[in-house]
């Protein structure tokens, strides 16, 4: 009860939150929104009925202990999006990589805009395999404070999930152009015979191996 009237209650629930958000999948976001909804009652349910009956030590604890739980979940939440910021990262310098190999092999520049011309059939693949980034816990898997484990193993499968559902659909809207432009570019110059037969060769491998699935894995 003392809790739930804290000064700080309201903080320490938006952070809570902060946490899940990041570390759940999109479809379950809503779940999290109707819990929340629900809390705000029971927290004026709390208020109303609240008699103080803590001595002024027990509430200088309290104070200290929330104060400090507060931070550890602010820190926890800036763990996360981290995390998930060093996968995209990754995944845009990958896209980088692909991109300047494919520029150096067919000389075609990649102009942004001209719209793909694969279908959503031959987008589909294999998923991507990401590993996850270890998270800063002590040597027992518990935080400092002793709260447990900070991501469940479920957890931290969720957040992967997430990601790669995210980059998949990034990837889909830029990459996925850029190759079919690249592929238009390249049978131009073929029709116009400025491509050598050994080189067509090439690309018409590379665009084999690659057309099912040209992101990064």
């Amino acid at each position: 009860g003392e809790m739930a009237v804290h000064p700080l209650c309201e903080q320490l629930v938006a952070a809570h939150v902060g946490c899940l958000r990041v570390a759940t999948p999109i479809d379950h976001l809503p779940l999290i929104d109707a819990q929340l909804a629900q809390s705000s009652g029971l927290l004026h349910s709390y208020s109303a009925h609240h008699r103080p009956f803590l001595s002024p030590h027990d509430k200088q604890e309290l104070d200290s202990f929330l104060a400090q739980y507060l931070m550890l979940l602010c820190s926890f939440r800036e763990q996360l999006q981290q995390h998930v910021r060093v996968h995209a990262v990754e995944a845009v310098m990958a896209c980088r990589e692909i991109e300047q190999s494919l520029q150096d092999l067919t000389g075609a520049s990649l102009e942004e805009g001209m719209g793909a011309t694969m279908s959503e059939d031959e987008d589909e693949g294999p998923p991507m395999i990401m590993e996850a980034a270890p998270m800063d816990m002590s040597s027992n898997g518990h935080d400092m404070m002793g709260f447990g484990p900070l991501v469940p193993t479920d957890t931290e499968r969720s957040l992967m999930e997430r990601v790669r559902q995210e980059l998949k659909i990034e990837l889909k809207q830029g990459f996925k152009s850029r190759i079919g432009d690249v592929r238009e570019e390249i049978l131009r110059k073929r029709r116009a015979g400025k491509l050598p037969g050994d080189t067509t060769t090439i690309l018409k491998q590379w665009w084999q191996e690659h057309a099912k699935w040209p992101y990064p894995t």
